[in-house]
């Protein structure tokens, strides 16, 4: 009778470290894809995020309208030095001269004079981050 009880205790002793490492296993497999998921972006994200500049991507387009994209860039570093880092940010130059550029090591954002003058025509041209998608350069250049 004492051996069959200790088998018993023995038993749920073994059935329990089964359901603990199990437990382990799954909370593990749940951190390890979260920290993936806020890490890589979804293709809505990208998106949403590309949308906010495309329109004004193009060959002719007026200084107003780059003036507009200068103040979405700024908005958009603005908003990444909020989060605390974000992989959402851009940097722009208009003919070389710096309008807005986030750094990521500090979470600082630079803002510059650089605009752009209205009766002129200008062609911007985005550059795409390959590992994220997004876009995270413009270059605007003046149209001769």
């Amino acid at each position: 009778m004492e051996n069959a009880s200790k088998a018993l205790i023995m038993a749920g002793a073994i059935l329990l470290a089964i359901l603990l490492i199990s437990l382990g296993v799954m909370v593990f497999r749940n951190m390890s894809r979260s920290v993936t998921t806020d890490t890589s972006l979804d293709k809505q994200t990208i998106t949403a995020f590309n949308q906010k500049i495309q329109p004004y991507v193009g060959k002719n387009k007026s200084g107003s309208q780059v003036n507009t994209l200068r103040n979405v860039a700024i908005s958009i570093n603005n908003n990444a030095k909020v989060k605390g880092g974000s992989m959402q940010y851009v940097n722009m130059t208009i003919d070389g001269e710096s309008v807005t550029t986030y750094d990521v090591a500090n979470n600082e954002v630079t803002i510059g004079t650089a605009k752009a003058e209205t009766g002129k025509f200008y062609e911007v041209e985005p550059v795409y981050n390959p590992e994220t998608g997004l876009i995270n350069t413009i270059t605007v250049t003046v149209k001769p």
